[in-house]
């Protein structure tokens, strides 16, 4: 495998790689950019071409190109070493996957069950007909690997276990369900979307049952009209989107990004050509969510049914977006058609109404009127909906524009705006504050993340015969006393699949050293980090309770952790 990743790392340049992320300007021999980790305006995010490695003196992550898309694509090692492999055309392979490593055991057989799905699907003409009724070609069941699950028990585990695949791997995949007698298949008589991550990896399902008259036809139990898979170690449904590995790159290239609710909506889209479309399943936008939209653009066009409910179930995800500095628009769809329906009516139309959307609050301001004759309960309305927008704007002209916008409907002056916009800016002021320096912490996956490289370094090294540090005790001690000031990490997996990563992640450099260096500095840096999320949430509470002396001390003890983080040197032994 090392000499995969050196293969990888010669056909490929950083520069190139981040250059399809990022705009980067020539700085002398280096290039610069804006932090993609953290919000900034001045460019502190360097790249370097000699050395093939990226920094940021801002947020100070730091890597190598297959760091660099781990961070940015939210990837693991391995996830991220398929993105670069398909880019570089070279082919990974391994050995004894399941072994070695639990959690590739665990895509090895979500990717299995996808297969028996797909091979399932023409074995059942009733399916196929319901999929072309639903207008979806046999192109898009192919690329998007749409398959089905038969009303069985056990037709997949039996499959599976055949092919020597262990229950507990099925059930930590969410593929099966125990009971008193036995397990039996989670997803029957159902419709089945694999969901990827971001390098179209099968983490998770969403089974869609068919039609009535198409589930009494094949005997489908009555249930929920999806069911998805419980999340796992691979799946949290709070960083994934639908078709989001097939519409990356076409994000890029549109510089826009369009959010649909369904599956089939998602499909329809791309079969029309707006492959730039996502799908939240279902599932509520979360700010992780447009985390992972946010790396290929700022812009976000939501495709929501006009009516007061559509309203009300996206005002949260559109003052996320606004809050990430994301231009937010909404494509206005006729009344009783979802995008599917209009894909299927003239796929022309669809594309006419993604071309014509509208700026969230220019949308709102064009339709709370239409919703609402009333004129006090428009006005509340407004008050209630589009002002909050307003404060999540961040561009004191663009403010400015939409409260002159606002006075001109109502038929007022700006004035009484102006007031309710500084009267709720005062209620929420101190929380966006506190939120832009959280903004600026790192999850605590990234925590972990660093622990498991750290702890697969000094395996791997206190292995070897002929350590190629010498003093890697000292290293090891250090690491020790930083993980008495942490917090609880998760668990890491076993030392094989440790000692693996450290082999292909550092063998072949004649860096490791100053690579072990960084990473431990980087561990410490992020364990202030943490501390400094807490003392937030401290004072946070002590706002809401009214005790200015604590939130007084607890500010206090925040700009020391700051200072701390400023001036924590970088050789860190």
């Amino acid at each position: 495998m090392s000499s995969v990743i050196e293969e990888i790392k010669l056909r490929l340049n950083i520069v190139d790689i981040a250059g399809g992320y990022l705009k980067l300007e020539k700085a002398g021999g280096n290039f610069r950019a804006c932090c993609p980790f953290h919000n900034e305006r001045t460019p502190s995010f360097f790249i370097s071409p000699a050395r093939q490695t990226y920094h940021c003196f801002g947020c100070n992550r730091g890597g190598d190109v297959i760091s660099f898309v781990e961070e940015i694509e939210g990837l693991d090692f391995q996830g991220a070493l398929k993105v670069l492999a398909d880019r570089a055309g070279v082919t990974l392979t391994r050995e004894k996957v399941g072994a070695r490593d639990e959690r590739e055991a665990v895509y090895h057989v979500l990717d299995l069950a996808t297969k028996f799905y797909e091979a399932v699907l023409p074995r059942f003409p009733e399916v196929v007909n319901y999929l072309k009724k639903r207008g979806v070609s046999d192109e898009m069941v192919k690329h998007f690997r749409v398959g089905f699950a038969p009303d069985e028990w056990r037709s997949l585990g039996d499959f599976l276990a055949k092919k020597g695949i262990p229950e507990s791997v099925m059930e930590r995949a969410g593929l099966i369900v125990r009971s008193p007698k036995g397990f039996y298949d989670r997803f029957r008589g159902r419709v089945m979307f694999p969901i990827t991550d971001s390098s179209g990896r099968v983490i998770a399902f969403s089974g869609r049952i068919l039609k009535e008259e198409a589930g009494k036809t094949l005997g489908a139990s009555a249930s929920a009209k999806y069911v998805n898979s419980p999340e796992t170690e691979v799946f949290h449904k709070s960083r994934a989107l639908f078709g989001f590995s097939q519409a990356k790159d076409a994000i890029r290239r549109a510089d826009m990004c369009v959010l649909v609710e369904g599956q089939m909506d998602l499909i329809l889209s791309h079969q029309a050509e707006v492959d730039n479309t996502v799908a939240s399943s279902g599932t509520a936008l979360t700010a992780e969510h447009l985390e992972m939209i946010k790396r290929f653009t700022k812009n976000l066009v939501l495709a929501l049914d006009a009516d007061k409910a559509g309203l009300s179930a996206t005002h949260r995800a559109v003052e996320l977006a606004l809050d990430q500095e994301m231009s937010v628009r909404i494509a206005a769809l006729p009344q009783g058609l979802d995008p599917a329906d209009m894909v299927l009516k003239d796929p022309a139309l669809w594309r006419k109404v993604i071309a014509e959307s509208k700026h969230v609050i220019d949308f709102y301001l064009e339709l709370l009127p239409e919703l609402y004759a009333d004129k006090n309960i428009l006005r509340e309305k407004i008050s209630e909906i589009v002002i909050p927008f307003i404060l999540h704007l961040r561009g004191a002209l663009d403010q400015a524009h939409f409260v002159g916008k606002i006075a001109e409907l109502m038929r007022i002056k700006e004035d009484p705006v102006w007031d309710e916009v500084k009267k709720r800016t005062r209620m929420v002021g101190v929380l966006r504050e506190t939120e832009k320096l959280e903004h600026k912490t790192i999850p605590l996956a990234r925590l972990t993340r660093l622990a498991r490289v750290l702890e697969g370094a000094f395996l791997w090294q206190e292995g070897m015969k002929e350590p190629r540090i010498a003093d890697i005790a000292s290293y090891r001690a250090q690491f020790a006393k930083l993980l008495e000031g942490s917090p609880p990490q998760e668990e890491v997996l076993n030392n094989d699949e440790l000692i693996f990563e450290a082999e292909v992640r550092f063998q072949g450099s004649d860096r490791f050293e100053d690579e072990l260096k960084e990473i431990l500095q980087s561990f410490a840096e992020e364990i202030l980090r943490e501390k400094f999320t807490k003392k937030m949430e401290e004072l946070k509470q002590a706002e809401k309770e009214g005790n200015l002396q604590r939130a007084e001390e607890i500010l206090i003890a925040c700009q020391g952790i700051s200072k701390e983080l400023h001036t924590l040197t970088k050789n860190i032994l």
